[in-house]
Order: C-alpha cells, then sequence, then structure tokens
C-alpha cells in the first residue's frame, strides 16, 4: 500500500531558482501553493543575485497577495489569489536567508515559503544546490526541483509523488511538459534521450498532441535518457547517495549528467497526468543567446568527456561539420563558438575527466 492511500503523506521541498524574473516567479509560486497535495510541503525559492530587486517584489506580494488578470488560463491551474474563500489574499509568511546553510526546522515557524539569497549567479545547478542544501536538514522524503517560468496543474504534485512510491529503486520522476503559449502541444514527456551516433539530444513526445500522452509511461521510461529539470522530482535517497548537481555546466547538461552518474544505481520515471505548463526559456530568457549557444557547445565536450570519452572523437567531428554547415549559411556568430570550442577541446576534456 502506498504511503498516500494509508494516509502518511511524504513530505516535499518545491526548490525554485530566480534570476531576474520576479513575474514569472509570482505567477508560478501562485498556482504551486494551490496543490491539492495534503503532505507537508515548503519552498525554497534561491534568488541568483538578481539585479531586478526580485526579493523585494517576492516580499511585496507575499505581503498582499493579488491575483494578476493577465495570467493566462489553464484547465487543471488553480491561482491560490483566485480562491473564492478569501484565504488567498492573506499574506503568506516569509523567510529569508542568506546562503545555503543547512535549516533543520523549515516551516516551523509558520513560514510557508523561504528566500535564499544566494550571493551571486550559481546558475541552474548551482542554484538549485543551494536549495537542496538548505532544505537538507529538515527530512524531506521528496525534493521537487521546479521553474520559475512554469504553472502547475493542482494535482501535479501528488502524481509525481504517486508514480515515485511505486518502486524504491525510482530515483527522478519527470511530468508532462506543455508549452505554455500554446497548451495543446507537448514539450516533453518526462525528460529526454541521448543519441549516441552524434550525441544530440532530443525530448521524449516533443510536439505531440496533448491526446498522444500515455496513459502507461513504461515505454517512454525505457527510452529516456534524463528527466527534464522543469519539473523533476527526486528522493531524498537519490540525492544523498548521488550527490548534488554538477555545477561546472553553470547551464545545460546537469540533468542529464545527473542522471548518468545515478544510471544501474536509480530508475528514470515519468507521471503522465503531473501536468507543467512552460514558457521555455522563460527562467533563463535574460541569458544572451551567444552565452548560452556558447554554453551548449562547451559543456557538451566536457559531458562527453566526463562520460563518455570513446564518443570524443565523433563529436569533435559532428562539431567540425556543424561549423562548416554555419560558415556555409553565412551564420558567423554560431560558427565562430564552435571554433573556439574546437579550439579548447583538450582543456574542455581534462575538466571533464577530472570530475568524472
Amino acid at each position: 500500500m502506498s504511503q498516500q492511500a494509508s494516509g502518511q503523506w511524504p513530505s516535499v521541498a518545491v526548490v525554485l531558482v530566480n534570476w531576474n524574473g520576479w513575474r514569472d516567479c509570482i505567477e508560478c509560486l501562485d498556482s504551486a501553493f494551490a496543490q491539492d497535495y495534503l503532505g507537508r510541503v515548503h519552498f525554497i525559492l534561491v534568488d541568483n543575485d538578481s539585479a531586478d530587486d526580485s526579493v523585494g517584489h517576492l516580499q511585496t506580494w507575499c505581503d498582499a497577495p493579488q491575483f494578476d488578470s493577465s495570467w493566462r488560463a489553464f484547465d487543471g491551474v488553480m491561482h491560490r489569489t483566485a480562491d473564492p474563500s478569501g484565504v488567498g489574499s492573506q499574506p503568506i509568511a516569509v523567510r529569508l536567508l542568506d546562503g545555503p546553510a543547512p535549516v533543520a526546522d523549515l516551516g516551523a515557524d509558520g513560514s510557508m515559503l523561504t528566500v535564499v539569497r544566494s550571493g551571486g549567479n550559481l546558475g541552474f545547478a548551482g542554484g538549485n544546490n543551494v536549495g537542496l542544501s538548505v532544505a537538507s536538514a529538515s527530512g524531506f522524503d521528496f525534493y521537487w526541483l521546479l521553474n520559475t517560468d512554469t504553472v502547475v496543474d493542482r494535482h501535479a504534485l501528488r502524481h509525481l509523488v504517486a508514480r515515485a512510491q511505486q518502486s524504491d529503486s525510482v530515483g527522478m520522476v519527470g511530468s508532462t511538459l506543455r508549452y505554455y503559449y500554446n497548451p495543446g502541444l507537448v514539450q516533453a514527456m518526462g525528460g529526454g534521450r541521448l543519441h549516441l551516433r552524434n550525441m544530440l539530444v532530443t525530448l521524449m513526445g516533443a510536439d505531440e498532441v496533448i491526446g498522444k500522452v500515455p496513459a502507461d509511461p513504461c515505454a517512454l521510461e525505457r527510452e529516456s535518457d534524463y528527466v527534464m529539470g522543469a519539473s523533476m522530482l527526486v528522493t531524498s535517497r537519490f540525492v544523498r547517495d548521488i550527490g548534488p548537481m554538477q555545477e561546472d555546466y553553470f547551464l545545460y547538461y546537469e540533468e542529464l549528467d545527473w542522471a548518468m552518474r545515478a544510471k544501474g544505481r536509480f530508475e528514470l520515471a515519468y507521471a503522465p497526468q503531473s501536468h507543467v505548463f512552460h514558457k521555455v526559456g522563460g527562467s533563463s530568457s535574460q541569458v544572451v543567446s551567444e552565452f548560452a549557444m556558447n554554453l551548449m557547445y562547451r559543456n557538451k565536450i566536457t559531458f562527453v568527456s566526463r562520460f563518455l570519452p570513446e564518443y570524443l572523437p565523433r563529436t569533435v567531428w559532428f562539431l567540425l561539420v556543424e561549423m562548416l554547415r554555419h560558415v556555409y549559411r553565412r551564420r558567423w556568430m554560431p560558427a565562430k563558438l564552435i571554433a573556439r570550442t574546437l579550439m579548447d577541446v583538450r582543456s574542455l576534456a581534462k575538466r571533464g575527466r577530472l570530475k568524472a
């Protein structure tokens, strides 16, 4: 019998990372606060040294929460501030922290939300690791890593936990990610797949109509190589045994790295009924595209060197071909970035091997 069926609901820490996106944070939190999950849930928002006074804006909203009529409506999504009973207009207790020190009593002071100032832009992995560290001493059973550029179905967490409880070997569970601006289409069914032939990653079920989401996730789970970090439930045992996310990527490849480190020890799972609407890139939309693209090329070399070194020559070859295609089409910026990556292959490979 599952813990939910027996009335013992596991505890969950919801970890979100913000960088200059307080408006998205508020919309996301307002939907996440309306989850129908009956267990202990505490929200930890890590601010990566935002320059837009995100912490101040969040505190102001929590003092007097208000529904924003510009927010899109989705079937299954509820907002705390839209509660007709008036509960949603009551202040939200917030605890402010500086740094990643573990806290043994999260929520004991009546707070629903802990906001942590990370002290710098630590990237996706670094920010999430701060949240995991803060929550680590409070005895949570699960951690739900959730992008701030999402809104969530009111049953999303319930389905994630239920799927995780079906097997002790499950370490990570993904949601059905739907496009916020085109909710009839799927961005990803749980996670993605790594193709060894060319070292490209594709998302499971990408751009399928929502009606194609399977009731039985087993086939997709067998083909998945990682869970997409926009909505990822991980067990406390997974974090304890595998360790935190690898921070040297800064952005991109962290989820795949985490899953690869756990391969053979934990299974990846997918909860089809856990629906999350993703703005796609919103939580990193302020990142200059050249910077992001540069990381994608360089992190690919680091990842392959770390886990699949025998495929490094093939990866270099495909990057060279891609660079020539960009040159042929006069796309100079990506061609330049690949060229720089190829010149740094040796140092990037060394970095990968050092932390393998």
